[in-house]
């Protein structure tokens, strides 16, 4: 302190005593000094930038130079450098900020501290062996997390898919109570949101008891979020052996069998109140992806999602799939009795859903299904190699009067999303055909390029221009799930294989009844 102090008053002295002339020298000195410091961080940021890339194949993307193993050390790499600047700068809470260095604030868990980064990564630290992460996150689970006091309005849906999830992923791996008893705190503090006329639960939950801000929640609820939460309820119960969890969403089984089906097709909203759909609009949604891994989960005993699979998927195969002139396959929106010829990254997961559904149920006409998802597949890889920087937007059109429609809405953005990343795993893993590891290649060398900051990664604001901002938003679900997913498609088929996991929506695996020993089912004798 007192060397600075000196440095200071020197200068000054200097300045005030010195002529014009020297002064001048000064000045010139100053903006010398300046302009080397700056080039010097330039050439820096150059040199780190080129770092980041060492340990990726060239952008010939030659399969010849593709090494799984290579792939496997460098999205470990990834993962370490999100997760370790996240650990340094913002401990315990949602979500980072790479480029400014502190908390996001907008994101699904609202402000209070939940560690959802923490909680996301937990499958994917043990998945890649990174064990003092993993015992320093139990530790701050164990002493730090809890809903009790939370007095805001949070996803059902995220509440049981992102945390929830994996809880119940751990203490199937490891037999670890801490992550049982974290799970049936979260899902204790979800069931109020069932108290409904109807018991499909509303959207939102308030976790704080007696909160007054339950009374303001509103009775829509979307049929994409209820209708994906049977996974882990189902599966609570098992291993808990508490029937409740698995009583309300067997309870949303009987009511959706039970409505009016629009073209066979599930509407995306519901009113909990009244019972009733609220509008017919139909796009394509993760109850279709729930319906046929709930069959999978219970050991391909469940018939009636499996029956009611079929028939969804041929209600969504007839009415929302198209295939162009061009030979471009994808699913459209059906909202107000008209066809909307976009779609967005998030139904990416279709292709993956598809050709994992004909494969599984050999429905009949199996083989339409997994063309059908194959080329929903090269659809959304398409959007990816088609700009720039080889990222995909988050909606992409298939005709100009669409294009016109999406253009003002600004959704040109790219924000680490995994659906993409699932399909590539999931069409890798049943065909094994290289072209999925060449392009899950392709996307973290974009990744890498376009997204990864000194501190973290980034989304970015315009895929179609390569100096586009970042958005300066690092998601737990990059972590959680796109970097886990790109981990797999460059592992051995055994590593969480689809033989003994499902996935639920959100990327968290969760055992399959009767195939895998790690299905901790409840033995009410103990």
């Amino acid at each position: 302190m007192y060397f600075f102090f000196f440095v200071i008053r020197r200068a000054q002295y200097n300045w005030y005593t010195a002529n014009t002339k020297s002064r001048i020298r000064i000045i010139a000195t100053g903006i010398f000094t300046v302009g080397v410091i700056v080039i010097t961080y330039i050439q820096c940021r150059a040199m780190m930038r080129e770092s980041f890339q060492k340990n990726i194949p060239s952008n010939d993307n030659s399969l010849k130079d593709m090494n799984p193993d290579d792939m496997r050390a460098k999205i470990k790499e990834m993962m370490m450098h999100a997760w370790r600047n996240y650990a340094r700068v913002v401990w315990g809470t949602n979500e980072f900020r790479p480029i400014s260095r502190r908390v996001h604030f907008g994101g699904d868990f609202a402000t209070y501290k939940l560690g959802a980064t923490i909680i996301e990564s937990l499958d994917t630290l043990h998945l890649m062996g990174l064990n003092k992460e993993l015992r320093r996150s139990r530790d701050w689970i164990e002493k730090s997390f809890h809903l009790d006091r939370v007095d805001e309005a949070l996803s059902v849906y995220e509440l049981t898919s992102r945390l929830l999830c994996p809880m119940l992923t751990l203490y199937s791996l490891t037999g670890d109570s801490l992550y049982m008893d974290k799970a049936i705190h979260i899902a204790d503090k979800i069931l109020p949101a069932f108290d409904t006329p109807t018991g499909i639960p509303r959207r939102l939950v308030v976790p704080k008891e007696g909160s007054t801000l339950t009374k303001y929640l509103s009775d829509i609820s979307r049929t994409s979020e209820f209708g994906s939460l049977h996974l882990e309820f189902y599966y609570l119960s098992e291993v808990s052996g508490y029937p409740v969890y698995r009583e309300r969403v067997d309870a949303i089984r009987e009511i959706l069998a039970k409505t009016t089906r629009p073209n066979g097709l599930y509407p995306n909203a519901y009113c909990t109140k009244f019972g009733k759909w609220e509008n017919y609009n139909c796009s394509m949604h993760r109850l279709y992806d729930t319906l046929l891994k709930s069959w999978i989960q219970s050991g391909r005993t469940d018939t009636q999602n499996a029956d009611t699979f079929k028939e969804a998927m041929l209600a969504v195969a007839q009415n929302l799939v198209v295939i162009n002139p061009e030979d471009v396959t994808y699913v459209s929106t059906f909202r107000n009795g008209t066809l909307f010829h976009r779609m967005r990254h998030s139904d990416c997961f279709a292709g993956g859903l598809f050709v994992l559904g004909a494969a599984e149920t050999q429905m009949k006409h199996w083989e339409k299904y997994a063309h059908i998802g194959i080329g929903l597949t090269d659809t959304c890889h398409d959007s990816y190699w088609s700009s720039p920087t080889r990222l995909g937007p988050d909606t992409f059109a298939f005709t100009e009067e669409s294009q016109q429609e999406i253009e003002p809405l600004q959704r040109n953005y790219y924000n680490l999303r995994p659906e993409v990343a699932e399909t590539y795993l999931v069409l890798w893993r049943i065909t094994h055909h290289p072209q999925y590891r060449l392009w899950g290649l392709e996307m973290v060398q974009a990744i890498e390029k376009y997204c990864r900051m000194p501190y973290g990664y980034t989304g970015v604001m315009d895929v179609n221009n390569v100096t586009s901002e970042p958005d300066d938003v690092q998601g737990s679900f990059f972590l959680g799930s796109t970097l886990k997913y790109l981990y797999l498609l460059f592992s051995d088929d055994d590593v969480v294989s689809l033989e003994q996991w499902v996935f639920n929506s959100a990327g968290h695996f969760l055992p399959i009844k009767g195939v895998n020993p790690m299905y901790r089912q409840h033995n009410s004798s103990n």
